[in-house]
């Protein structure tokens, strides 16, 4: 892929070639192992697997914040550090791919599938100029919304498609992480809460979100559909 990010070429960290791929792969997997020690000192060793298995398992299709983060806190576990995981997990990533994206692109496997995924972006931006025009905030509703899968992956791609610099898409991507996680786990709360005072009402609301997530899914994807019709 030869469109660069908008604040290429040069070093990012550090001089060196090497100490600056050295820093740049590093930092990322260094913040999910703080993250994870974290979670282990605060929650106990077996939560922090359980809830690094949900990471898991939201970074693998189809499973996105809509589902992991439900899943989660009905299973009885802090609606906080289940948002915040999946939350910092899309930061992670996308801090990665921002800072290896290059790299990424030749490792066998995950090269195509990130290929895979550019090729869906591009088709996906194309069919929504109007996410281009929103350009940082278009970002920030492909994170969030959970419709769209990873929003570290697929948000890093766009905003590379986009010419974007790293430090704007990694804030439309931290953005959008935080609203989109911390947004559905108070939204499972309160459904939650309405099902245990009332069965009708919990129905109803059910019913309310499930028809604005529907009308909202119409319209990001209505472009896409039209132009293949």
């Amino acid at each position: 892929m030869d469109d660069p990010w908008g604040d290429d070429p040069g070093p990012l960290i550090s001089r060196p070639p090497v100490l600056d791929r050295g820093l740049r792969l590093g930092i990322p997997f260094l913040l999910l192992a703080l993250h994870l020690l974290v979670l282990s000192a605060l929650l106990g060793t077996a939560t922090m697997l359980v809830l690094a298995t949900l990471m898991l398992v939201y970074e693998l299709p189809p499973a996105g914040k809509e589902t992991v983060i439900p899943a989660g806190i009905l299973l009885g576990y802090p609606w906080w550090a289940v948002a915040g995981s999946i939350a910092l997990v899309d930061i992670e990533v996308g801090l990665f791919m921002v800072w290896n994206f290059d790299l990424a692109l030749r490792i066998p496997v995950l090269g195509p599938w990130i290929r895979r995924f550019i090729n869906g972006g591009r088709e996906f931006l194309a069919g929504r100029p109007w996410l281009s025009r929103l350009y940082f905030f278009g970002i920030v509703v492909m994170v969030m919304v959970p419709f769209f899968g990873s929003g570290g992956v697929r948000g890093s791609i766009a905003g590379r498609l986009l010419g974007m610099s790293r430090r704007e898409v990694m804030g439309a991507i931290t953005t959008g992480a935080v609203t989109g996680s911390f947004g559905i786990a108070l939204g499972t709360l309160f459904l939650r809460e309405a099902f245990i005072e009332d069965l009708f009402t919990g129905a109803v609301a059910v019913f309310i979100l499930a028809a604005a997530g529907g009308a909202l899914y119409l319209v990001l994807t209505r472009p896409a559909m039209t132009g293949e019709s």
